[in-house]
């Protein structure tokens, strides 16, 4: 949080600006007050996730390492420039509405394809907050980017998998129409067929001929005994 302006850009601006060159803050020395600062932009610039922070009009005043190399942008291409325009795309979703519908669902994170400077797209983890003044004044947005592509790619692998597993699975079902007596089955074009070779076509099942006891005992009286 940092102290109320006027201007809403002077508000943004002075609050990055007091993170990058700290001022001595109340109660605490200046070396203190810049070593904890010195840590949190540390953390930040350090972070693996993407992290920018733009103002209310959608400027990106901040943008950290890791976002520039995910998006393939110099940081001299980002700051200033308005979100909406920079990552603009008719089919994929421009920085701008991944931050207002992640705002709109608060404490939780989406996911969406966006777009690199060189077109190419890629998916994302994003979650987002407002940015306030230490009078609890909106003055600007914060959202962290979160590379998933190789998990997509694998849980689409996944899926694919599954679907073909799901599709070599033959299953009966219904009511099959079987003969009384040769207790073959009738199928769908009216043709009748061993029930053995039926059930071998519609299934996974195979199997193992025998003899059972009253067959034995029918067919194979002297054996029987």
């Amino acid at each position: 949080m940092v102290k109320s302006m006027g201007n809403p850009h002077e508000k943004i601006n002075e609050a990055l600006k007091s993170i990058s060159q700290p001022k001595t803050t109340k109660g605490f020395t200046k070396e203190i007050t810049n070593d904890a600062l010195s840590i949190v932009v540390d953390a930040i610039n350090s972070s693996i996730g993407g992290i920018i922070i733009t103002d209310l009009e959608d400027i990106i005043r901040f943008a950290n390492p890791a976002f520039c190399k995910m998006f393939d942008y110099v940081l001299t291409e980002i700051i200033g420039k308005n979100a909406a325009e920079l990552f603009s795309n008719r089919e994929i979703k421009k920085i701008i509405d991944v931050l207002s519908i992640i705002e709109f669902s608060r404490n939780s994170t989406e996911d969406f394809i966006v777009e690199r400077k060189d077109r190419g797209t890629f998916f994302v983890e994003v979650s987002a907050s407002s940015v306030t003044s230490v009078t609890g004044e909106r003055i600007g947005r914060m959202a962290s980017f979160i590379d998933i592509t190789k998990r997509k790619i694998l849980e689409a692998d996944l899926d694919k998998k599954l679907k073909e597993a799901l599709d070599q699975l033959k299953i009966l079902r219904g009511v099959l129409p079987i003969c009384a007596s040769c207790k073959r089955i009738r199928d769908d074009k009216g043709c009748w067929h061993q029930i053995e070779s039926y059930i071998k076509k519609h299934s996974e099942a195979d199997f193992s001929h025998g003899i059972c006891p009253d067959c034995a005992k029918k067919l194979y009286p002297e054996f029987h005994k």
